[in-house]
Protein backbone atom coordinates (compact mmCIF):
# COMPACT_ATOMS: atom_id res chain seq x y z
CA UNK A 1 0.00 0.00 0.00
CA UNK A 2 1.01 3.14 -0.35
CA UNK A 3 1.19 6.35 1.79
CA UNK A 4 -1.67 8.70 2.24
CA UNK A 5 -1.74 11.57 -0.27
CA UNK A 6 -3.47 13.79 2.60
CA UNK A 7 -0.54 13.29 4.89
CA UNK A 8 0.14 16.02 7.58
CA UNK A 9 3.31 17.75 7.89
CA UNK A 10 4.94 15.84 10.41
CA UNK A 11 3.98 12.37 9.12
CA UNK A 12 6.69 9.82 8.92
CA UNK A 13 6.88 7.89 5.36
CA UNK A 14 9.18 5.21 4.39
CA UNK A 15 10.95 5.09 0.73
CA UNK A 16 10.49 1.58 0.15
CA UNK A 17 9.05 1.25 -3.58
CA UNK A 18 11.91 2.38 -5.58
CA UNK A 19 10.41 0.89 -8.64
CA UNK A 20 7.45 2.51 -8.73
CA UNK A 21 6.87 6.02 -10.82
CA UNK A 22 8.15 6.98 -14.31
CA UNK A 23 12.50 6.62 -14.77
CA UNK A 24 12.76 10.46 -13.33
CA UNK A 25 11.17 9.90 -10.35
CA UNK A 26 13.40 6.89 -10.07
CA UNK A 27 16.53 8.75 -10.98
CA UNK A 28 15.51 11.72 -8.36
CA UNK A 29 15.30 9.12 -5.70
CA UNK A 30 18.42 7.72 -6.18
CA UNK A 31 20.03 10.49 -6.29
CA UNK A 32 18.58 11.82 -2.81
CA UNK A 33 17.25 8.87 -0.96
CA UNK A 34 17.99 5.80 1.13
CA UNK A 35 16.01 2.86 0.18
CA UNK A 36 14.22 1.65 3.43
CA UNK A 37 14.72 5.21 5.52
CA UNK A 38 12.14 7.23 7.30
CA UNK A 39 11.32 10.23 5.97
CA UNK A 40 9.21 13.53 7.11
CA UNK A 41 6.47 14.70 5.16
CA UNK A 42 6.66 18.66 4.34
CA UNK A 43 3.78 18.81 2.17
CA UNK A 44 1.94 17.33 -0.36
CA UNK A 45 0.73 18.80 -3.39
CA UNK A 46 -1.81 16.81 -4.68
CA UNK A 47 -2.50 16.97 -8.44
CA UNK A 48 -4.99 15.34 -11.05
CA UNK A 49 -3.13 12.02 -11.35
CA UNK A 50 -0.50 12.11 -8.73
CA UNK A 51 0.68 13.60 -6.08
CA UNK A 52 4.31 15.46 -5.09
CA UNK A 53 5.48 14.83 -1.35
CA UNK A 54 7.64 17.20 -0.26
CA UNK A 55 10.53 15.99 2.41
CA UNK A 56 11.97 17.67 5.40
CA UNK A 57 15.25 16.24 5.24
CA UNK A 58 15.23 16.85 1.33
CA UNK A 59 14.23 20.77 1.26
CA UNK A 60 13.97 22.05 -2.69
CA UNK A 61 13.08 18.49 -3.95
CA UNK A 62 9.89 17.14 -4.97
CA UNK A 63 9.17 13.22 -4.86
CA UNK A 64 6.25 11.18 -6.21
CA UNK A 65 4.04 9.81 -3.86
CA UNK A 66 3.87 6.87 -5.36
CA UNK A 67 7.68 6.08 -4.00
CA UNK A 68 6.62 5.81 -0.46
CA UNK A 69 4.55 3.82 2.23
CA UNK A 70 3.15 5.66 5.96
CA UNK A 71 5.38 4.28 8.24
CA UNK A 72 3.07 3.18 10.52
CA UNK A 73 2.10 0.81 8.06
CA UNK A 74 2.68 -3.29 9.13
CA UNK A 75 5.62 -4.49 8.18
CA UNK A 76 3.69 -7.68 6.72
CA UNK A 77 2.04 -5.14 4.69
CA UNK A 78 5.41 -3.46 3.18
CA UNK A 79 6.54 -7.05 2.51
CA UNK A 80 4.13 -8.48 0.45
CA UNK A 81 5.24 -5.18 -1.97
CA UNK A 82 8.62 -6.36 -2.27
CA UNK A 83 10.79 -4.19 0.60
Amino acid sequence: MGMDIYAQPGTKVIFDNPKNGYAYDQADCRKHLTVGQIYTVERTDVHSSYTEVWLQEVPGVSFNSVMFSDESEPEPARQKEGL
